[in-house]
């Protein structure tokens, strides 16, 4: 479970988080409670998932079915996941490469900057407007974390996975959903 360094080393919570993501899409996935504890509950969502995805069903999490849950789950945020406030993205072609200034990037930098605050793992950054090397190194660690493509460039689909991650890991903290 080496991508779960992101989520600040609580495999069993980040599971329970991707599991309760796919429940909202598949009926076949019984929701979680993300709590840190592998419970019957959290088994019963394992087996409806590997059930649902045609793996063993064990009710543990190997390898394949780990990938399986990750795969499944950036497949979901790709598709139908957007920013539910404010769409700060401009539109699904764009993309932010290194190098650019943009005042698109000071929304987006600031999402980075506090999730590089709560996840050592990340380095951090200035929210300046320009895809500064800091601002890539990050962007390139978050991509490869999140079993994307490590090129730096902001696209729509790399915005959403930020977007994602602050919405679960900072605005779900703020509103005391842990």
């Amino acid at each position: 479970m080496d991508r779960a360094i992101l989520y600040d080393n609580e495999p069993v919570r980040n599971l329970q988080h991707f599991l309760r993501y796919i429940s909202y899409y598949y009926e076949t996935v019984p929701a979680v409670i993300p709590d840190g504890h592998f419970s019957e509950q959290t088994r019963q969502s394992v087996m409806g998932f590997q059930s649902t995805f045609g793996l063993g069903v064990t009710g543990s999490v190997n390898l394949i079915t780990w990938n399986k849950i990750i795969e499944v789950y950036q497949e979901t945020v790709k598709h139908v996941s957007e920013a539910r406030f404010a769409r700060i993205f401009p539109c699904d072609m764009l993309e932010i490469i290194p190098g650019v200034t943009t005042n698109y990037l000071f929304a987006i930098q600031s999402m980075l900057y506090v999730l590089s605050q709560k996840f050592d793992n990340l380095g951090t950054l200035s929210i300046c407007g320009t895809h500064d090397n800091d601002s890539v190194d990050l962007v390139k660690k978050i991509q490869k974390l999140c079993g994307l493509e490590d090129n730096g460039i902001i696209d729509n689909i790399t915005f959403n996975m930020i977007a994602n991650l602050y919405e679960v890991f900072i605005s779900g903290y703020q509103m005391g959903i842990e």
